[in-house]
């Protein structure tokens, strides 16, 4: 769904604040598409310093009190701050907390929100917090990627680039682990229509099915990257299309890169040959 008149507000107010080292990221830039099936309960702004948490949720703060309003402070601690605001009457969690800066592309600027985490690199973030942690909206929202954006086995793929302590197979083995949920678990969240948890785990064995054959027939020398169209899209890729081997082979970096979209690549490398 598309987000609420409050979170719109907070980020337009606090839009001025953000910039590339300091971004809206989380499931808020997962979930401002029409057709998303959840609302996002909290607004989370990474930083790439730590030092610098601390006195952006300050000033965030005060510039939310000089438009009236008032923030409740949960958790403050040097790397991570936790508020609760009422704004209409909705109670809306914001977070500030520092990320990696390794990243596939970088932080992209937003007429909403200042400036924000690219799409795939916060749906890439999605399947490694479903590895790391048992919450029903990282099941929700994976299984909402899978089907709009990415597979699960492209981002598992991906994500190794990211946290190089997982394989693909054992990234997707400790999602798998995360995944008994109850029907309870998921009517707990802000959805745009109810969801069945039977037809949910469905779609997820057979997505995760997909995904061991995926990455069971990927060159392992493409391990941690996305796989590109030549107009730069990221896709989920087909190994055995004779448009593969067309596919350019874009990997992380520092604060990462746009991608150099050439005919002649030496896709072993993912760079210019």
């Amino acid at each position: 769904m598309p987000l609420t008149e409050p979170q719109k507000r907070i980020l337009k107010i606090l839009a001025s604040r953000r910039s590339p080292e300091n971004y809206l990221a989380g499931a808020t830039v997962l979930h401002r598409a029409e057709d998303s099936p959840r609302f996002s309960e909290d607004i989370d702004f990474f930083h790439d310093i730590a030092d610098s948490i601390a006195q952006s949720a300050e000033t965030d703060a005060s510039t939310l009190k000089h438009f009236g309003i008032d923030l409740e402070w949960l958790l403050r601690t040097p790397t991570f701050y936790r508020a609760v605001a009422i704004v209409s009457g909705e109670k809306l969690k914001l977070e500030w907390a520092v990320d990696s800066t390794f990243r596939f592309f970088p932080v992209v600027e937003d007429s909403l929100c200042g400036f924000r985490l690219h799409e795939t690199d916060a749906a890439v973030n999605k399947i490694l917090d479903l590895a790391g942690r048992r919450e029903a909206r990282d099941f929700v929202d994976i299984l909402y990627i899978h089907k709009t954006r990415l597979s699960i086995g492209a981002l598992a793929w991906a994500a190794c680039g990211k946290d190089p302590g997982y394989s693909p197979a054992f990234l997707l083995d400790h999602a798998g682990q995360h995944v008994a949920y109850a029907q309870d678990d998921i009517d707990r969240l802000s959805l745009n229509e109810k969801m069945n948890i039977y037809d949910l785990k469905r779609e997820w064995l057979t997505a995760l099915e997909r995904s061991y054959e995926l990455i069971n027939s990927l060159p392992a020398s493409d391990i941690g990257c996305l796989y590109l169209t030549p107009e730069g899209t990221p896709i989920t890729p087909d190994p055995e299309s004779p448009d593969f081997k067309g596919l350019a082979r874009h990997f992380g970096s520092v604060r990462g890169a746009w991608p150099s979209i050439s005919p002649f690549m030496d896709h072993g490398s993912g760079k210019p040959s």
